[in-house]
């Protein structure tokens, strides 16, 4: 069954509700009620699905289809359902409706096998226990349990003592570390929570980096003293030293780079009373950045900006670096591989962006390749009841993500029946699919690199009307069935590749001309490979090409079909 919008967006309402402030937003502290609340429904989704659930020793929950082992290796996909007081329904929800959506497709379309892992990860937002990412991070090892036992939430109680109704488990952690073998890798879609997609029109976006953070505690000390009876020029007032510290952090920023930015988010006053100078101010500092080298220049310069803030009003500033996490660079193939998946898919126009927010996905990507996908925010707004994007945005990047992870392994391949291998291999070659009848008695293969050795091999040795028969197989370029939409999706999305969708009048009579041209010289249509071609190449090759022998045009088309059954195969096959 297709991937289906109402559904998704019934999911997100469902866990909207699950709020400690109903009509105020999204509040979920992680292992508070409402956050147990919303992860049960996502359990009881999943088992509807036909899953098998588990909890790691971390808090995270993990589900697969019944038919897929635990030790099979799988996509990852999810995100989280904490949030921060008062947020919005979308962010990390999305990403978890998205990969339950992919499992209940899955087990209506009978796909018993899909291998997809849903995820939901514990804390990630920060503001229940201080830190982010707290569940991710356990499970990768980063965070020990001695760690989480130093974190307290509001009521005093540490990670381990919150989550242990949860699954949470200190005796447990050791052994229940992610297994990279396990996984073939990552995808978490996102909401932007920036205005960038939205304001161009752009549905997704493929993140390849994570932007760095480094975060302060700043202290300046002054002297409390009556705000009458003291003249300005006796005062010692932290919070005006403190003021110009904020002040002078904008502009650094903007010198640092245009992906750089730093926010002053809690600031604590004291003894916060009208009529008394302050005598200590306390508050944060958070830098990003999507480059380490940016990250280090501005630890320098906050540094310094603090110091001379000391040296100038005469008070002590004492500057304590809280937490430094480093700029994540996402798995570049499989970045590479949702942007052809969108093409597949039919959406135009993705973007490549840096993720400013953390995210699990940059805890992860250390241990698998890692992918993140995004769908656009209505006017950048984000953490925040009015937080909105599009459920036909996220139904799109659920399927890109879908026509990923339904792709086999080359190991689940080489195990597949007859029909199962045919299925994934007969569009190869474009309506021949008597070449992958032929291969399937030649597994196992080595490689896709082996498999398409094989296939090739199958073709150049047939007779030459089967030869001729798989090159007739091909449609025109800009022919009588692509104006009608009649191509099979693969021929759709090559042509489009090469910017064929999109001629002018001129270029579209010059197609027709040289298609007419060939097809009374050779009998057959002109191939080519689009995806490795753009209009103005293709059309520079007709001349040439009409220049040569049957025998060579014979040679010729059959090489740029092996190209198109090779890129082919790299979209639909992966290695293990």
């Amino acid at each position: 069954m297709a991937i289906s919008v109402d559904r998704i967006r019934g999911d997100i309402e469902e866990i909207a509700r699950r709020t400690q402030t109903p009509g105020a937003g999204a509040t979920r502290p992680t292992f508070s009620p409402a956050w147990g609340d919303a992860r049960a429904y996502v359990i009881i989704q999943a088992q509807q699905a036909e899953c098998d659930v588990r909890m790691d020793s971390a808090g995270n929950v993990h589900a697969r289809l019944k038919s897929l082992p635990w030790d099979e290796p799988a996509w990852l996909c999810g995100s989280h359902v904490d949030s921060v007081p008062h947020g919005g329904d979308y962010d990390g929800v999305a990403g978890v409706c998205v990969a339950l959506e992919l499992l209940r497709s899955a087990a209506q379309d009978s796909v018993t096998a899909l291998p997809l892992e849903l995820v939901v990860f514990a804390e990630e937002e920060g503001p229940t226990f201080g830190l982010g990412m707290l569940g991710s991070r356990a499970w990768v090892g980063d965070l020990t349990a001695e760690h989480l036992d130093r974190l307290r939430n509001a009521a005093g109680q540490s990670y381990l003592e919150a989550g242990s109704a949860f699954g949470v488990d200190p005796s447990r952690l050791r052994d229940d570390l992610i297994r990279p073998r396990r996984y073939l890798g990552m995808i978490e879609l996102h909401i932007e929570q920036g205005p960038g997609l939205w304001r161009r029109g752009q549905r997704l976006a493929v993140v390849y980096a994570i932007a760095g953070r480094r975060q302060y505690r700043v202290t300046v000390t002054g002297e409390a003293n009556h705000a009458g009876a003291t003249s300005m020029k006796d005062r010692k007032d932290a919070l005006v030293a403190a003021a110009r510290i904020i002040a002078e952090l904008e502009p650094l920023a903007e010198r640092l780079s245009d992906k750089t930015v730093i926010t002053v988010g809690k600031l604590a006053n004291h003894p916060n009373a009208i009529n008394v100078i302050p005598d200590r101010v306390e508050f944060t500092v958070d830098l990003r950045s999507d480059e380490d080298a940016l990250l280090e220049r501005g630890d320098v310069q906050v540094r310094r900006t603090v110091d001379n803030a000391s040296r100038g009003r005469g008070l002590p500033c004492r500057i304590e670096l809280t937490e430094s996490i480093p700029a994540t660079k996402l798995d570049e193939r499989l970045c590479a591989r949702l942007r052809r998946m969108a093409e597949i898919a039919g959406i135009a126009d993705v973007p490549n962006l840096v993720s400013g927010a953390l995210h699990d996905s940059a805890v992860v990507a250390k241990h698998v390749p890692t992918a993140m996908l995004f769908v656009g925010s209505e006017g950048g707004i984000s953490h925040n009841p009015a937080e909105f994007s599009r459920v036909e945005d996220i139904a799109a990047a659920a399927t890109v993500i879908e026509h990923l992870v339904r792709r086999p392994t080359l190991r689940r391949l080489n195990a597949m029946d007859r029909d199962a291998f045919l299925a994934v291999c007969g569009p190869l070659f474009e309506a021949s699919p008597w070449i992958a009848e032929r291969a399937w008695a030649n597994r196992p293969f080595a490689s896709t690199g082996d498999l398409h050795e094989k296939l090739t091999r199958i073709v150049a040795t047939s007779g030459e009307e089967e030869q001729l028969s798989l090159i007739r197989a091909h449609p025109d370029l800009v022919g009588r069935l692509a104006r009608e939409g009649r191509l099979t999706r693969e021929s759709t999305a090559e042509q489009a590749a090469a910017g064929l969708d999109s001629l002018t009048d001129d270029e579209i009579k010059k197609f027709e001309s040289y298609n007419a041209a060939y097809r009374e010289k050779f009998g057959f249509p002109f191939v080519i490979c689009a995806r490795e071609n753009r209009k103005e190449a293709i059309l520079a090759a007709f001349p040439k090409r009409l220049a040569n022998s049957r025998e060579q045009e014979v040679a010729t088309a059959l090489a740029e079909v092996y190209k198109i059954a090779r890129l082919r195969l790299a979209d639909a096959v992966w290695e293990d």
